[in-house]
This record gives structure tokens, sequence and C-alpha cells, in this order.
């Protein structure tokens, strides 16, 4: 299970340096800090010529993207392709992470290991061994992969996140492409173009960083 932590006037998108050493290492190329890298166990080797996947698309040194189809776009900071032509995002937002049953606290980029409290904006205490006590005096630990965003929302397997308007299915601080219809519990479904159809036959669109958690509560980002 899991829960929140606080605000932020707007969320920091922390990619790479953070997210990239917490996440599970992916071979494929991908764009950090404004540069194509290819990853290779874990080993990162900036691109200084077209690289082709197994699909056939097609990579530029600048980070420029044709698709088998012909479709053409661009890598942004933190997306990245695997060999196989698989799109995700590395990504964590300011907050707290757990990984490999340490918790750190991401911040601009740089994490730094949570070694006692944490008091997150909130008033949520995370404790180094992942024990939370949220805001609301709720009890409970951090599963390996759970994030806790700086402005109380948790993001874990399961959630979805706006990507822009693309809506990301997340897993261990990462997100792929939704490709199908996602249902939740409490009647809320996530369309692949973005489109949140609720429960109330209200309809809505998911926006940059906004929230959907596993059990289908949709979450807003705080502007």
């Amino acid at each position: 299970m899991k829960t929140p932590i606080s605000k932020t006037g707007q969320l920091l998108i922390a990619i790479l340096a953070a997210s990239m050493s917490l996440a599970v290492a992916k071979d494929g190329v991908a764009m950090k800090d404004g540069k194509v890298v290819t990853v290779k166990d874990g080993n990162k080797t900036e691109l200084t010529d077209e690289a082709t996947l197994k699909d056939g698309t097609k990579v530029m040194k600048d980070g420029r993207v044709v698709s088998p189809d012909g479709t053409k776009w661009s890598l942004k900071n933190g997306e990245m392709i695997d060999w196989d032509g698989k799109f995700s995002v590395h990504f964590v937002m300011d907050g707290v992470v757990r990984k490999d049953g340490k918790i750190w606290l991401i911040k601009a980029g740089e994490k730094s290991e949570v070694s006692g409290e944490t008091t997150l904006t909130d008033g949520t205490k995370v404790q180094a061994d992942g024990n939370v006590v949220s805001k609301e005096n709720k009890k409970w630990e951090m599963d390996d992969g759970d994030a806790i965003l700086s402005d109380g929302r948790p993001v874990v397997e399961g959630s979805i996140v706006g990507w822009g308007e693309k809506p990301l299915l997340t897993d261990d601080c990462s997100g792929t492409l939704l490709k199908s219809d996602k249902s939740f519990p409490n009647g809320n479904k996530v369309q692949p173009d973005g489109t949140i159809l609720f429960s109330d036959g209200n309809k809505g669109k998911i926006k940059d960083l906004d929230v959907i958690q596993e059990g289908g509560t949709y979450l807003p980002a705080i502007k």
C-alpha cells in the first residue's frame, strides 16, 4: 500500500542522474541531460551516429526519431527506447523513492539516502526503513519501487501518470505508454489517448503530471 508528501509551486521532473540510477537499467537509446546516449549493461555512451533498432526505428544523435511507419518525433529528457523499439520514461519527481530496500530523497535531480526521519512539507514523516506516517496520521510502509511525490501524491505500480498528455502505466519508477484501456476498481477508466472515463459518466483528459492511483482515484497535478 502507499500514500503522501506535499506542496511545490510546480513539480520538477528530476529525470536521469537520479532516476536512471534508481530505475532498473535497460539497454537501448535514451535522452539524458539533453544528450542522446546508448545504454548497454548499465553503461552509457553518447550517440555519435544514427542508431537503428531491431524493429526498424531510427534514432538520430540529436534525438530525432523515425518510427517504422514513418512517424517522426523527438526524444525528450528521461525518455528511452529499448533495442526492440519499446518506448518508456524513466522518471522520478521530487519526493521520496524506495529502491533496493533503501529510501532516497530526490530533489532537483539530486538523490541522497535517508538515514533518519524525513519530514515532508505537508507533514508526512518517512523513516529510513520505509515506514510512513501521513499527515492524516495513517501508517503504512513503502514497497520497493514506490514513490511519494513532493505534493503528497503516491506513484506506485499500476498507477497512471500524465507525461505531457500521454498516459503512462507505471512500474518501478518508470512508465510505458498505455496501449489499451485501463480499468480501475472504482469504475474509472483511462484510454490510450489520455481520455478519462469517470464512473459517474463524466469525461476528462489527463494532463502533465496528473496521477491516477492504482485504485482509480484521480489526483490532478497542483500547478
